[in-house]
């Protein structure tokens, strides 16, 4: 599962001092990934301000800038730097060709890429599809549950897919005939989501990546539960203070037994800069931290990043850290392989999502296990997660301190 930054590409995000952009770029562009499977849709929008160019990447409504717009010799390069990634095309008529490029999670991956003017047309789904469906995720003998969603928004057909440990962000894409595709990208996730719907069945595949493909049956959610809550994934002893020795941003070591934990109600937030999961836990987790550290809250996050190359993942955090103004410390806990967050968390059973949030009492010891986030793209289940975490830290803070 390992990784690079944004330095493993020098040859193509080198800065080349090549001239401005031309003016005919501003608007909007239907992109593409080309997935073994077939076409991934999204949205790019192009803006002159003046002397700058910013650009944007679309999933449906959904649109985050572009960290760098530029030229680099005869290459346009959208650099998405927070997920060490960036997309690299070149002029073809008047189309844009070329390529999506990152060391992802599991390994080096280049995924063809072409653009052409416009925006791509609304389609929405009917409401047969919409609401709601209970799907297993078939691989090879083995099948896992999921949680589908489909509605209607202003960009056509909307949706997410929700596991045990969280949501994979929102979908975008259309409906034709019996049969949709929607689209999730985000510059680190990959993922597209086809199917047909046959009378009460939805079948389909859902595709990660440049050729992972994994087939799915869904059907409409009866409201019984299907998922296992967030908070029964994860495990630990609660009779123990829970462990912890990793250096921060500076190189000095912050454990568990340091005094500003001491007496205080402690999150520890497992994440990894590459997790856009984790990037939609960060501000929630500012929040709470603004509002109850004065109280006796702390939060400390160990980042568990791609490459294992300490200056590398020390660079990408920095870039998590300014984005979402996290005042609290951030520590370089080792490489995102469940592995190596067993080995160096011992205390954890059954670790397995990114973020994974512990909520510790004034003692140090565990009292609640969050496995995952459900972000904004969930809607309803992204509130009440939000608020649960909430009450837990109330809760939290008003059982009295050791001694009192």
């Amino acid at each position: 599962m390992k990784a690079g930054c944004c330095l493993i590409l020098p040859a193509l995000l080198a800065t080349s001092g090549a001239g401005d952009l031309d003016p005919q770029l501003a608007g909007p562009w239907r992109a593409v990934l080309e997935q073994a499977g077939g076409p991934l849709r999204f949205g790019i929008e192009i803006e002159r301000r003046e002397s700058a160019w910013t650009a944007r990447l679309c999933n449906g409504p959904a649109c985050e800038p572009f960290s760098a717009l530029r030229f680099e010799g005869d290459s346009l390069v959208f650099e998405m730097a927070g997920y060490a990634a960036a997309i690299v095309a070149r002029f073809e008529g008047d189309s844009l060709a070329g390529a999506y490029r990152n060391v992802g999670r599991r390994g080096p991956r280049t995924i063809p890429f072409h653009a052409t003017r416009g925006r791509w047309p609304v389609s929405p789904g009917p409401r047969r599809l919409l609401g709601r469906w209970d799907a297993w995720f078939h691989a090879g003998t083995e099948s896992s549950p999921r949680v589908l969603e489909f509605r209607n928004g202003r960009s056509g057909l909307e949706g997410t897919v929700i596991s045990s440990a969280g949501d994979y962000g929102l979908f975008a894409g259309f409906w034709a005939r019996d049969s949709f595709a929607l689209s999730h990208f985000d510059g680190s996730y990959v993922y597209r989501l086809t199917g047909t719907l046959e009378g009460d069945t939805l079948r389909g595949t859902f595709h990660a990546g440049l050729r992972s493909q994994t087939p799915f049956t869904a059907t409409r959610s009866t409201g019984r539960r299907h998922l296992p809550p967030l908070t029964a994934v994860t495990s630990a002893d609660p009779a123990h203070p829970f462990r912890f020795a990793f250096p921060d941003l500076e190189g000095k070591v912050v454990t568990a037994e340091d005094e500003r934990f001491r007496g205080k109600v402690v999150l520890v937030d497992i994440f990894g800069t590459w997790c856009p999961n984790c990037h939609d836990a960060a501000p929630h987790l500012v929040r709470l931290y603004r509002e109850y550290h004065a109280r006796g809250l702390e939060i400390v996050g160990l980042a568990y990043e791609v490459t294992g190359d300490t200056a590398l993942d020390r660079h990408q955090v920095r870039l998590y850290r300014d984005k979402h103004g996290i005042p609290f410390p951030l520590l370089l806990a080792g490489i995102s392989e469940t592995e190596a967050v067993g080995a160096s968390l011992p205390q954890l059973a059954g670790f397995g999502a990114f973020p994974t949030t512990v909520f510790l009492d004034r003692t140090g010891r565990v009292r609640r296990i969050q496995a995952g986030f459900y972000g904004p793209a969930t809607g309803d289940q992204h509130a009440r997660l939000v608020a649960e975490m909430r009450r837990e830290v109330e809760r939290l803070l008003a059982e009295p301190a050791p001694g009192q």
